[in-house]
C-alpha cells in the first residue's frame, strides 16, 4: 500500500475521533491525549514528519492520567489545525516514502551499559541518527547477558554500576572482546589519570569523560566501527577457543563445495550445540562459561581428524566440516565426541562437578541442490526438540522440520500494526518461518492463547494502549513466561526517561522510539531474536 493511501486512512480515522467528540458534550482529558499520542507516533512513522512535532507540542498541555472531562467546543480549535494538516500537501521524506521497497542490512550495533537511563537513551539517539542501532542494559547483570547473547560490535560502559564495578565487568568481558577485536570505552564523570590507566591495564579500548560531547563521540563511535570490522575480516581464529572464526568458515565451506562438485565427492558438515550453555552463565558466571567454551574445543581439536575443519560457528556453537566423508561416518566420529565430552567434569569456586552435553546436525552434501548449513541446522533443532544431548542426520530436504518466530505487534494503532505487518511480510529469513499476529490492545493479547513452550516470540508492544497499558502487558509477560524465548521491544513515543527506566527494568530487551521507519523495525528485530536461532 502506497504512503498517499496511508495518509487518507490516517486522515479518515481523525475524522471519527473527531465526530465521536462532537457528538457528546464532553470528552476526557486522558482520551485526548491518547489520541494524540497516537497521531504523533504514527503520522511520523507515514511520513508526515510536521503533523507528528504538531501533536508531540500538544501532548504538554494534556495529562494522560486525568480523569478530568473538557468541554467538546473547548477542542474545536485543535481539530480544526488537525484537519488542516490534511488539507495541504506535505512533503513526505524520501527515506520514509521507500521505506517499504528496502531491505534491511545487518548491521554493526553498540551495546551501552549505564545505569543513568537518561544519558543512555541521548548515546542511543545519537548513534541511531548515524544509522548505528543501540541496545541498553541498566546494570552490569543484563550487561553481561546482552554482551554474550547478541555478540555487540563495541561496548559503551560506565565506570560506576549499581550491581558491579565497571571496571570488574571489563575484566570479564576482555577476553572475549579481544577474540573479536571488540572496542571497549569506559566512561566516567571521574577522570582521574589512576582511572584511565586501570582502564588501559584491564584492557578497555578507550576512556572517555562525561559529559560526551555528543557530536565527536557519534564520529568516535563510527570510526571505532569500522576499524572493528576491517580487523575482524583480516583475522581467520577464535582467540577464545583456537578454533577457525565465522569469516574462514564461510572460505572453507565455499572451497570444499567447489571441490565436491569438481571431483564427484561428499562431504559432511556438522554442527554442534552445547546444551543449556546459558545456565552454565547464570550458575557459574561467564569466566566458567569460557572455560568450557575452550575445553570443548580442545577435545574437538585433538579429537578430529588432521583433515577436518573446526570452527567456532557463533556463541556456544561450533561446526566440522569433513571432507570426502559420508554422514554415517561423521555421525560415528561425534558419537566418539559425545562419550569423551560426557566424562569431562567441570568445577568452579566451591561448586559440585557438573557436566556438560550437546546437540549435534549432521548434513551430508551430495551436488548443488543441497543446502548443507540449512539442513544441518535443521537437524540441528531437532536434536534439541527430541530433548538434546543427541546426534541427528539431516534427511535429504531442509524442510522436514523449521523453526518458527512469532512476531506478534500490539498496538491499538491499526495503521502501525499494518504498516509494520505489510514490511515484514517482504522478510524471509534463511534460518525459521515467520508467523504475524496482531492485537488490538494489550488486554486481547494478554487473555488469548498466544504461548507455546517451544516456539520462539517477538513482541513489539506498544507503551500507551487503551485498557491495558504496554508497561502493566510487560510485566505479565515477563511474571508469568520464561525470558529465554521471549523478546520484547517497546514502542514508545514518550519523551520521559522514567518510562523508558521502567521498561528496561522490568524486561524489556529494546526500546523503538516512534516515529520509526518500518525497515528499520525489521533491521532490529534480526538482530535481538539472533539468540533464539543459535
Amino acid at each position: 500500500m502506497a504512503k498517499t493511501n496511508y495518509k487518507a486512512l490516517l486522515a479518515n480515522r481523525m475524522e471519527q475521533d473527531f465526530s465521536k467528540w462532537l457528538a457528546q458534550p464532553h470528552v476526557q482529558e486522558r482520551e485526548v491525549y491518547r489520541f494524540l499520542h497516537t497521531m504523533k507516533g504514527t503520522a511520523g512513522t507515514i511520513g508526515l514528519m510536521e503533523l507528528s512535532e504538531f501533536c508531540g507540542h500538544q501532548l504538554n498541555s494534556f495529562a494522560e492520567d486525568s480523569t478530568a472531562l473538557l468541554p467538546a467546543q473547548t477542542l474545536n480549535s485543535l481539530m480544526d489545525t488537525l484537519t488542516g494538516f490534511f488539507t495541504s500537501e506535505e512533503s513526505v521524506p524520501e527515506k520514509a516514502a521507500n521505506a517499504s521497497e528496502e531491505t534491511p542490512a545487518k548491521e554493526s550495533f553498540v551495546l551501552v551499559i549505564d545505569a543513568d537511563a537518561e544519558f543512555a537513551a541521548s548515546v542511543k539517539e545519537a548513534l541511531e541518527a548515524q544509522g548505528i542501532p543501540v541496545v541498553i542494559a541498566l546494570d552490569g547483570q543484563k550487561g553481561m547477558e546482552l554482551f554474550y547473547a547478541l555478540q555487540p560490535q563495541m561496548v559503551i560502559l560506565d565506570r560506576t554500576l549499581p550491581d558491579t564495578d565497571g571496571f570488574d565487568l571489563v575484566a570479564q568481558i576482555h577476553e572475549a572482546a579481544k577474540s573479536r577485536f571488540l572496542p571497549i570505552a569506559v566512561i566516567s564523570a571521574d577522570d582521574r589519570m589512576e582511572n584511565q590507566i586501570r582502564a588501559m591495564e584491564l584492557g578497555a579500548t578507550d576512556f572517555l569523560a562525561k559529559p560526551l560531547n555528543m557530536p565527536f563521540f557519534a564520529a568516535y563511535a563510527s570510526n571505532r566501527l569500522r576499524s572493528q570490522k576491517a580487523l575482524s575480516q583480516g583475522s581467520l581464529y577464535d582467540d577464545l577457543t583456537g578454533a577457525g572464526n565465522r569469516t574462514y568458515f564461510n572460505q572453507v565451506l565455499e572451497q570444499t563445495t567447489a571441490l565436491a562438485d569438481k571431483t564427484k565427492t561428499v562431504f559432511t558438515l556438522a554442527l554442534l550445540d552445547l546444551d543449556h550453555f546459558s545456565k552454565v552463565n547464570g550458575t557459574y558466571g561467564h569466566l566458567a562459561g569460557d572455560e568450557v567454551l575452550r575445553t570443548f574445543s580442545g577435545l574437538l581439536l585433538k579429537m578430529k581428524r588432521e583433515s577436518d575443519y573446526l570452527f567456532r560457528y557463533s556463541g556456544e556453537q561450533f561446526a566440522l566440516i569433513l571432507p570426502d566423508t559420508n554422514a554415517k561416518k561423521a555421525a560415528a566420529l561425534i558419537d566418539q565426541i559425545r562419550s569423551a565430552f560426557a566424562e569431562t567434569d567441570f568445577s568452579f569456586a566451591s561448586s559440585e562437578p557438573f557436566q556438560v552435553s550437546f546437540s549435534a546436525g549432521i548434513s551430508e552434501y551430495r551436488n548443488k541442490q543441497d543446502a548443507p548449513v540449512n539442513m544441518a541446522d535443521s537437524a540441528l533443532y531437532q536434536a534439541k526438540q527430541n530433548g538434546r544431548s543427541q546426534t541427528i542426520i539431516s534427511g535429504r530436504t531442509a524442510d522436514d522440520i523449521r523453526r518458527h518466530l512469532n512476531l506478534i505487534i500490539v498496538d491499538d494503532d491499526s495503521l502501525v500494526r499494518r504498516l509494520v505487518s505489510k514490511q515484514f511480510s517482504g522478510w524471509k529469513p534463511e534460518d525459521f518461518d515467520l508467523r504475524i499476529e496482531e492485537y488490538v490492545d494489550g488486554a486481547s493479547f494478554v487473555e488469548s492463547p498466544w504461548y507455546k513452550p517451544e516456539e520462539n516470540y517477538m513482541i513489539l508492544l506498544d507503551g500507551v494502549m487503551p485498557k491495558m497499558d504496554g508497561l502493566e502487558v510487560l510485566n505479565h509477560v515477563r511474571s508469568q513466561y520464561p525470558h529465554e524465548n521471549i523478546v520484547i521491544s517497546m514502542l514508545t513515543s514518550r519523551n520521559n526517561e522514567s518510562d523508558i527506566v521502567l521498561a528496561l527494568k522490568n524486561g524489556a530487551d529494546d526500546y523503538i522510539v516512534k516515529p520509526f521507519y518500518a525497515q528499520e523495525v525489521v533491521a532490529r528485530v534480526e538482530r535481538l531474536t539472533m539468540r533464539m536461532f543459535k
